[in-house]
């Protein structure tokens, strides 16, 4: 076990400063309690890191701790003005929750000072400042959430840890990869990685159609032998099916970063509500949803943490959207390195940073190949932003409306930031720009988080300005809770005589909000329909790419309705987060080492094929297409 008196020795030797109360496992983290946390370093804390080879968590002793009254005294003295809320819990953590996003180094300054001056270890979480006037109750409901579950929290970390740190029994047994969903198809993400000694699922999504979901094949996971889920990110092909597990019986944890929590609690229980309004049955329910929100672990990027005996677990930023995260797993101390990018954009984008490419071991590369057609080039972003703009200053000469199908996490938000910056600069002309759905919802992740973007948009972030709306033209939609006021808000919208444009999701057209709006628009040729994402198969937005013009649609606020199409439509492939054809071939060419196989998934048939013959023509890799259900061994 970790806190052997070994491992204790070794702790207090490179601890000399302070003094050890005692060591204990916790989730995946070890656990030291001193009683004079004044005394100790950044460097002593990240030698133990580097010797051990293990996340370390300093907390002091509860002796050497202030009361809970005198702490948030000397905590709102540090942070006068900017602390909006302090929550002790009894191991000894604080969580800070500040009314405004602040410089990385800031915030990690200020949990440094907290912990000497009070004894108690800073957990600082970033706010959305209240002039930004963007909703903020899914964002409270998931640190209520979490609050409110400490012992539960507290039990699983333990029974947790007590199973991550020992030896694994069997160290040279074989590893296989499991394909549940999104081979030689997209959607429905869920790759199960298997050693001897543990189980881990990599994402659990969903398969979007127009009419009925398609589930990985989760019968082949055996929950109780599975020691951990890893979320690359919050679309729902990928995070879709997670309340799932819990509702049958997981309860181990779900590793992810901190913007993609928030998110994908709005995801889930916005598709839950969803279907509840269509007069459907959920899979599963908010209270699942509450059960997976206490089991997340939240990592930074390029943090090693132990998710198993045998596996260690490190996230990259993947550039596809803000939070989203590249897989890597080191498994049985070097034996095998597996690299799965869920989607990943390697090319920067207007609010993110291109994916990792630089790795200390990689032997397989599992890759997504949405865009791996040989005629899936996109053209360069500001190609794709002056189509965008002319197209839009065409509708609004021709007084219609444009109505953009989006993702409401990641695309959305770079449509909403170019439009919102054009206007500032005078090359769009100022018209209301209508933002429905959890779009608005998301976008305090992304105000909450800054770091997680490219610099020049943080920047903007910390000097008080927001990115999205300081135009002045952006109209928050909040959803209505009634059928009625909902079909009054969506009129007031669609018959006002002024041209404008609609963000809403879904952007594949295959519910949500943005139906409503399609049956009132698509009828009038004035309008204009614009894709600025991906259409899978069997999806409505694919239908209108493939030429129909007549469709049966069920909205919300008109029920099932014929829809004979006359609106103009536009494609716009340059704005996507996932790396076209071009991108995939270079990120195959200069990943760092050069992967042993490369496992093609996430794509259409034809496209998948052509990329992995390229691969293989061209670099010489061994290259697998997997088929769901296959599994294959690594080693």
């Amino acid at each position: 076990m970790a806190h052997s008196l070994d491992i204790e020795s070794k702790i207090k030797e490179i601890l000399s400063s302070v003094e050890v109360s005692k060591v204990e496992v916790e989730g995946p983290s070890i656990c030291v309690y001193v009683k004079n946390p004044a005394n100790l370093s950044n460097e002593e804390v990240a030698e133990l890191a580097k010797t051990l080879k293990k996340r370390i968590v300093v907390r002091s002793d509860s002796a050497a701790r202030l009361s809970k009254k005198d702490a948030e005294k000397v905590i709102l003295s540090l942070a006068p003005d900017l602390v909006e809320h302090v929550y002790f819990e009894d191991v000894g953590d604080v969580y800070i929750y500040l009314s405004k996003a602040v410089p990385e180094r800031d915030f990690k300054k200020l949990a440094r000072e907290i912990f000497s001056s009070t004894g108690w270890r800073a957990i600082i979480e970033m706010g959305v400042p209240s002039m930004m006037k963007l909703p903020s109750k899914d964002i409270v409901d998931v640190r209520t959430i979490y609050h409110s579950a400490y012992d539960k929290r507290a039990a699983m970390m333990r029974e947790l840890g007590a199973r991550i740190h020992h030896e694994p029994v069997v160290k040279e047994g074989p590893i296989t990869v499991s394909f549940l969903g999104a081979s030689m198809e997209v959607g429905r993400s869920a790759i199960l990685v298997d050693t001897t000694e543990s189980k881990v699922l990599l994402d659990c999504g969903l398969k979007p159609s127009q009419y009925e979901e398609e589930f990985p094949l989760l019968e082949q996971v055996d929950l109780d032998s599975l020691d951990a889920v890893v979320l690359s990110h919050a679309h729902m092909d990928h995070v879709g099916c997670l309340p799932y597990l819990y509702k049958y019986g997981y309860r181990g944890p779900v590793y992810m970063t901190d913007p993609t929590k928030y998110l994908t609690y709005i995801l889930l229980t916005d598709y839950v509500e969803l279907k509840e309004r269509e007069g459907q049955i959920p899979p599963y329910t908010k209270s699942d949803i509450e059960t997976l929100m206490y089991h997340i672990i939240t990592l930074d990027y390029e943090e090693v943490t132990d998710i198993a005996p045998d596996i260690k677990l490190t996230l990259y930023d993947a550039g596809h959207e803000i939070g989203s995260a590249l897989v890597h797993l080191h498994i049985g101390n070097g034996r095998y390195n597996i690299l799965y990018t869920g989607d990943f954009k390697f090319g920067r984008t207007n609010l993110l940073n291109k994916a990792v490419n630089k790795f200390k071991r990689v032997e397989m590369l599992i890759m997504e190949s949405t865009y791996g057609g040989r005629d899936d080039v996109q053209p360069p972003r500001v190609e794709a932003e002056n189509t965008l703009v002319k197209a839009i200053t065409e509708t609004i000469e021709n007084r219609g409306k444009v109505l953009i199908p989006a993702f409401s996490t990641g695309r959305a938000q770079e449509i909403l930031y170019i439009l919102n910056r054009e206007i500032n600069r005078g090359n769009l002309k100022r018209v209301p720009i209508y933002v429905d759905g959890m779009i608005v919802e998301t976008l305090n992740a992304y105000l909450m988080y800054p770091h997680f973007l490219n610099r020049e948009v943080a920047e903007e972030i910390y000097g008080g300005v927001n990115p999205f709306t300081s135009s002045g033209s952006i109209e928050v939609v909040e959803r209505a809770k009634r059928i009625e006021d909902r079909i009054n808000q969506i009129a007031r919208i669609t018959q006002d005589e002024r041209p404008g444009v609609i963000i809403a999701p879904h952007g594949m057209l295959n519910g949500g909000p943005i139906l409503d709006y399609f049956v009132h628009l698509a009828p009038d040729p004035a309008n204009k329909l614009i894709f600025v994402s991906y259409q899978a198969e069997n999806t409505l937005g694919r239908r209108i790419l493939n030429g129909e013009k007549d469709f049966i649609v069920r909205s919300i606020s008109m029920g099932e309705t014929k829809v004979s199409m006359r609106m103009g439509v536009v494609s716009i492939p340059g704005f996507s987060g996932h790396s076209d054809r071009r991108e995939l071939m270079k990120y195959v060419e200069t990943v760092e080492p050069r992967p042993r196989k490369v496992v093609l998934i996430h794509g259409e048939p034809s496209k998948i094929v052509s990329l992995a013959t390229s691969i293989e023509l061209r670099y010489k890799i061994t290259t697998v297409i997997p088929r769901v259900g296959e599994r294959i061994r690594a080693l």
